[in-house]
């Protein structure tokens, strides 16, 4: 129990540092909401997916702390949104994922990593795949 007890208050100022509610990053969320509404434009939203075959996409793009987007060709692109956070993705920083299969899916665990370094910057689970086409 005593462990448990030590482990709370950590928790608790980890769940505080993710509610940077600064301008500076309300103009940023702003910004990547904008850039990934015009990604999207003339993109219509289907019906979610929850695998992605790896051979078929490039990317990801990162709109923002959660929002990832994967390109299959210029009338095809999913969109997922993560848990948790895989922030190094938006500076640059590699995607790596631990598949259990040969598709990418819902709820495979990534990590972003600058590959210069070796330092993991986050870690997220991947949500389901929502497919846009070209209307």
């Amino acid at each position: 129990m005593r462990g448990l007890i030590l482990a709370l208050p950590l928790l608790a100022g980890a769940g505080c540092a993710s509610l940077d509610n600064s301008p500076a990053r309300l103009q940023l969320q702003a910004r990547e909401a904008s850039r990934l509404k015009d990604s999207l434009a003339g993109f219509t939203a289907g019906k979610p997916v929850s695998c992605l075959p790896n051979r078929d996409i490039r990317g990801p793009e990162a709109y923002g702390d959660t929002t990832l987007l994967f390109r299959v060709n210029r009338n095809l692109i999913y969109r997922t949104e993560t848990r948790g956070t895989c922030r190094g993705i938006a500076r640059g920083d590699a995607l790596i994922t631990k598949q259990f299969s040969s598709q990418l899916c819902a709820g495979d665990i990534a990590y972003s990593a600058d590959l210069r370094t070796g330092f993991q910057s986050g870690t997220c689970a991947l949500g389901e795949f929502i497919p846009y086409t070209r209307k």
